[in-house]
């Protein structure tokens, strides 16, 4: 398979998969990582025309989640991927504000410095 051919509905590809294993972080921080990564790309995803940076509002997720034909008929797991955007969304936008920059404007790697550097705080 390609390198930057994506998991099978997934929306990290391999090679951002493959850079979040090769963090150094401890599998704790690399699941975290995946989960606030995950939840970044379904939000840039959600964005269709581009124009507007911030995360994505309650309204627009939950129409996204009922046009993925994986989830559409799985109410309880919609409900709980709601609940995780709106956890994360937070998360994003204070890890933007850390950057001076609009959420769905960050990056992989973005992410990472900032868990890196929050483990070195504790």
């Amino acid at each position: 398979m390609h390198k930057t051919q994506p998991i099978p509905e997934s929306p990290l590809s391999l090679e951002e998969i493959e850079l979040i294993e090769n963090t150094g972080l401890s599998r704790s921080e690399k699941h975290y990582l995946r989960l606030i990564a995950h939840c970044l790309a379904c939000f840039k995803s959600m964005n269709k025309n581009g124009a507007n940076r911030e995360v994505p509002i309650e309204r627009i997720q939950l129409n996204w989640c009922l046009d993925q034909p994986i989830l559409k008929n799985d109410e309880s797991f919609i409900s709980l991927l709601m609940e995780q955007f709106a956890t994360v969304g937070k998360i994003l936008e204070k890890i933007a504000d850390e950057y001076q920059i609009l959420p769905l404007d960050l990056t992989l790697k973005n992410l990472i410095k900032s868990i890196a550097s929050e483990k070195k705080i504790r």
